[in-house]
């Protein structure tokens, strides 16, 4: 059952691929042109540069204006033994990018949704929708790396911050114990600063009595009058 399931996914998978490419008419210089189309959700820029690498795989490409290619007697060996007239256009809306391919056959015979090549045609299409989106997961995985790549940068920038902080850090402490070793230098030279000064009160309080007692004596050898 499980195996029946895959294969009915797979199934629907298929179809919603092919159901991509359409059958219509498309105004390409001035000229409805008969054929084939289908639209991706890719820039239309990056759409352009690829389609016209693509095209000119069979034969020189002429780019007209409104985003119109031609390829005269191009070589489409899927699609006829003979040259057939390629012409294409690129148009954008909403968003999606619709690439317009019509083959002429001669005659004012196009492949279109009857026609016998029309399945080798869509597979043109299918396939180059296939690797445009290919490259476009490719673009968006790089903007994806650039994004991480700005974060990394950001990330080594505050590290390095963090390093340069660090070694501040350790200046400063280096500053501060300097500081407090000088202090504590400072703070035993007042200690004995102080203590030498209450010896030399107590000296100098010895002094001034010696003194005053030789103040005394001398005042008593005068005689009174």
């Amino acid at each position: 059952m499980k195996k029946v399931l895959l294969v009915a996914i797979l199934l629907i998978g298929f179809r919603s691929v092919n159901a991509q490419v359409f059958s219509g008419t498309q105004e390409i210089e001035k000229a409805n042109k008969e054929g084939l189309y289908i639209s991706v959700a890719v820039d239309d820029k990056y759409v352009k540069q690829a389609w016209q690498v693509e095209l000119a795989k069979y034969g020189k490409v002429e780019v007209g204006r409104s985003v119109t290619y031609k390829v005269n007697n191009a070589i489409m060996p899927t699609i006829s033994g003979d040259p057939v007239m390629l012409a294409s256009k690129i148009t954008s809306e909403k968003g999606r990018t619709k690439i317009f391919m019509s083959i002429g056959m001669g005659e004012e015979v196009y492949v279109g949704g009857t026609h016998p090549q029309y399945a080798a045609a869509e597979k043109i299409l299918n396939d180059f929708v296939e690797v445009i989106n290919l490259q476009e997961g490719v673009r968006m995985e790089e903007k994806t790396m650039e994004g991480v790549a700005d974060k990394q940068k950001k990330t080594i920038k505050t590290g390095d911050k963090l390093v340069r902080a660090i070694e501040d850090n350790k200046r400063e402490k280096e500053k501060f114990l300097k500081k407090i070793e000088e202090n504590k230098a400072e703070l035993e030279k007042l200690l004995t600063d102080v203590e030498q000064n209450k010896k030399n009160q107590i000296s100098m309080g010895e002094n001034v009595n010696v003194q005053q007692k030789k103040v005394e004596e001398a005042k008593t050898k005068v005689p009174k009058q």
